[in-house]
């Protein structure tokens, strides 16, 4: 596979979605992905949420372009395996809860003793240390536990975001973190261990604006409300608008346009007026738009240059004529899943290949072909693929009980 990773190999060993997203990214870059996961199940996101042919959507969006190896590392001989896989890696990317990897001696400390240069990252939800290591952990924790929970709740009740948000920042904060790693490995010739965490990748991306009434400490400080406050969505004949009117030329220019005189009244005449009075500013502006579709707003408000935008639904996006001019949703046909739609990667390298390279595999899809580049005998494969012709029947017999 080309793009700016091109032969450099990982073999993640994770679920669910930090871990699998991180090397989806790197593998999007080109890099060979061989995803390790155990028997009969294999990565437990296979199966959730929408399916079809026996895989879940987000399992195959976040594991494109990656090769599948199914290895027991609790077995001696399919750690054997892992462990010759090892020297020929780059990366290694693991998400299990602390202390894990070293009882099954493939800890960071163990593998490069087999390989030196090894980049080693360590994804967990609250740290390798700390009153909170061996929490299971959830999304919606880690939310809970930086404040976005209670900073997403505008009525007192707190509220989840609607997205698993910090898996991904997670995700980002460690495939960069591991790009970054084998820069310095490129100048200093030593690969090194990545411990990195849910909670504080959540708190690197959120403090900048959630927290900046909370960075600056002591006295003398000119509070100026919270950002999130800056910005509201009103309600048209039609439909739900976007408008920033953080502006008070932006406010004037809208009212005149709509026969208002809002931005004369002095409960919204300021920035600081109207984020004293948010709600009534709320009610005030969706009364001016009651009559107004929302293409004609988006139009009328653009070509004042009043920020202003849509809001798409779920099943609307793909129709934004922006998405629609810059390719940024493609179309796929999956060899087994069928037809899928999914975002194409936001970068896009010199030489590198059409996306995707190639679709999320089955469990175990690349066995044979990993273990003959690797130069596993043949009755070992055999017994591999034996085993795991069985968990096949495994499976298929309790789908069949549900």
């Amino acid at each position: 596979m080309s793009g700016p990773l091109s032969g450099y190999r990982v073999l993640e060993l994770t679920s669910t979605v930090s871990g699998p997203m991180a090397a989806m990214v790197l593998a999007d870059q080109g890099a060979d992905v061989i995803k390790i996961e155990p028997p009969l199940i294999g990565d437990a996101a296979r199966y959730m949420g929408n399916t079809r042919a026996g895989m879940g959507a987000m399992f195959a969006v976040l594991n494109r372009n990656k090769r599948s190896l199914v290895l027991n590392i609790k077995e001696p001989a399919d750690k054997a395996i892992f462990l010759q896989l090892v020297a020929t890696a780059d990366v290694v990317l693991e998400n299990y809860r602390p202390g894990i990897v070293d009882k099954l001696g493939i800890d960071y400390q163990s593998l490069k003793e087999i390989n030196p240069k090894l980049v080693y990252a360590s994804i967990s939800g609250y740290g390798q240390s700390g009153p909170y290591k061996n929490r299971k952990v959830y999304d919606p924790l880690i939310q809970a536990t930086t404040g976005t929970v209670h900073a997403q709740g505008k009525s007192g009740e707190p509220v989840n975001m609607a997205s698993v948000v910090y898996d991904k920042v997670t995700a980002l904060t460690t495939a960069q973190s591991i790009t970054a790693a084998l820069l310095q490995r490129g100048k200093t010739g030593q690969g090194q261990y990545l411990p990195i965490s849910m909670l504080e990748s959540a708190l690197y991306y959120i403090w900048p604006d959630v927290y900046w009434s909370k960075t600056l400490q002591g006295e003398g400080i000119d509070h100026n409300g919270e950002l999130a406050d800056y910005f509201q969505v009103f309600t048209a004949k039609d439909g739900h608008i976007a408008i920033i009117l953080i502006s008070d030329d932006d406010l004037q220019v809208f009212c005149i346009w709509l026969g208002a005189t809002l931005h004369e009244d002095q409960r919204f005449s300021s920035l600081g007026a109207r984020l004293q009075n948010l709600a009534a500013f709320k009610t005030e502006i969706n009364k001016l738009l009651v009559d107004r579709g929302v293409d004609e707003l988006c139009e009328v408000l653009d070509s004042m240059n009043v920020p202003v935008a849509k809001v798409n639904t779920l099943d609307t996006v793909q129709n934004d004529p922006q998405i629609i001019q810059q390719g940024s949703l493609v179309e796929v046909n999956h060899p087994v899943l069928g037809e899928m739609r999914l975002p194409r990667p936001p970068f896009n390298m010199h030489e590198q290949d059409p996306f995707p390279k190639s679709h999320a595999p089955f469990l175990g899809d690349h066995c044979r072909e990993i273990l003959t580049e690797l130069g596993v005998g043949e009755t070992e494969i055999e017994r591999m693929e034996q085993r795991e012709s069985a968990n096949r029947e495994i499976i298929k017999a309790m789908a069949a009980q549900s």
